[in-house]
């Protein structure tokens, strides 16, 4: 029995002399390894599955070895990323978070795959710093589980009458001076503000931003070291945060 699933490719290892392992995510059944079996022949029809960031539509069939690809349909192969340095570490971190959240729910998986999708396409497509992109996506990603980073109060106590807001990496949450403990770090203003534009500038309007150059990796640093800790996991970023 067949199924057909529209999936990105998050990963591709070696398997045997001529197959590959992938592993998809699809928001029918979230991350699944299948194989691509004899996708090294130089004559194989399906070499753009195997490729990661790509994204199409898969058809995949039950075996006593597990899923296996039938039928592939590219919807969009994303080279770009291969071309370009910034861009492509940008999008393997995306990959990184595909790889490793548990989202349980079609909905929360087709809310994940939509917002990778878009910052993806952002990435490679737009004329905004990749870097930028890469903090939207973690910026409404944490909006979309129900505890936004962002905020211009307390999100403890509700004060506005504040210096400095700082990040609680236990909570996800922006607390006041007055709220803060050991699990907290200040956040600089040039941060903060970093922060604030780019929670409140749409994704098509992200290339006419220029922010302080200092705040660039100083909020992508907050931004990962929120996600680590929320879903208590590491994320590699070589090349971005180094």
């Amino acid at each position: 029995m067949s199924e057909k699933i529209k999936a990105i490719v998050v990963r591709s290892v070696d398997k045997k002399e001529k197959d590959k392992s992938i592993l998809l995510f699809s928001i029918e059944q979230g991350r699944i390894w299948a194989t691509l079996k004899g996708v090294k022949n130089p004559t194989a029809k399906m070499k753009q599955a195997q490729i990661p960031f790509t994204f199409g539509e898969f058809i995949l069939e039950d075996s006593k070895a597990g899923k296996v690809v039938v039928g592939f349909e590219p919807i969009e192969n994303f080279k770009e990323f291969s071309e370009d340095v910034d861009k492509y570490f940008s999008g393997m971190a995306i990959l990184e978070v595909l790889n490793i959240m548990d989202v349980s729910s079609a909905s929360e998986r087709a809310n994940l795959m939509v917002l990778s999708l878009r910052a993806m396409k952002s990435i490679c497509f737009g004329k905004a710093n990749p870097i930028y992109c890469l903090d939207k996506y973690f910026i409404q990603l944490f909006a979309s589980s129900g505890v936004p980073l962002f905020t211009d109060k307390c999100q403890s106590c509700g004060s506005k009458s504040f210096d400095f807001l700082h990040v609680n990496y236990l909570t996800g949450e922006l607390v006041c001076a007055a709220c803060k403990d050991f699990n907290c770090e200040q956040l600089s203003k040039p941060t903060y503000m970093a922060l604030k534009i780019l929670n409140n500038t749409d994704w098509e309007k992200l290339a006419s931003v220029k922010l302080a150059k200092d705040s660039e990796i100083g909020l992508l640093r907050v931004l990962v070291r929120n996600f680590e800790s929320r879903f208590d996991t590491k994320l590699k970023l070589i090349g971005i945060l180094s």
